[in-house]
């Protein structure tokens, strides 16, 4: 059976009406709470295809050029993910560490005394400082990062390197907090 379209008897349109004046703004709680009725953005002429593509070119063609003639672009989050990176893996390396007899013996001074302090990490209560709470391979690799040219790699490495840095003294406060706690 084939329907006629034009068979059909058509659905009564219901016509809406803009109200004279906007009803007020109610005020919600939170981050857009607000009394005041936001301006609607003013609608601009359309813009042509080529007058677009033309804007477009010339801010993204600025924008290289920027990145390109500065000496060095700041890479944050790289720099930060470096550094969790070098500080996980070096509490990791440290923990692994106490495994081997001679990196768990104290540090001590030239009268033979145990230390108080070593960089990054000052003694806590009893708990010695042992060889391997000092910092040994983060200021390494610092040393070979300085000679890197500016740069992503380079933020990254030097991120690591402050990492690994702070690695032995962050596992020394770890080990100290478990060990009193277990006590």
């Amino acid at each position: 059976m084939k329907i006629d379209p034009g068979s059909r008897a058509a659905a009564p349109v219901a016509r809406t009406e803009k109200p004279a004046t906007a009803p007020a703004p109610v005020a919600t709680p939170g981050w857009q709470a607000s009394t005041v009725a936001r301006p609607k953005p003013a609608t601009a002429a359309p813009v042509s295809d080529d007058v677009a593509r033309a804007a477009l070119t010339a801010h993204a063609t600025a924008a290289v050029s920027r990145a390109l003639t500065e000496p060095r672009a700041p890479h944050g989050l790289v720099e930060q993910f470096g550094q969790a990176l070098g500080l996980g893996l070096g509490v990791v390396v440290t923990e692994a560490l106490a495994a081997v007899p001679d990196w768990n013996t104290p540090v001590v001074d030239a009268t033979g005394q145990q230390v108080s302090a070593v960089p990054g990490a000052e003694r806590q209560g009893d708990h010695p400082l042992l060889k391997r709470h000092q910092e040994v391979v983060g200021p390494q690799i610092a040393a070979l990062v300085a000679k890197l040219p500016p740069g992503m790699v380079h933020d990254l490495l030097d991120g690591l390197a402050r990492g690994a840095t702070a690695a032995p003294g962050t596992s020394y406060r770890l080990e100290a907090a478990a060990a009193d706690l277990f006590e």
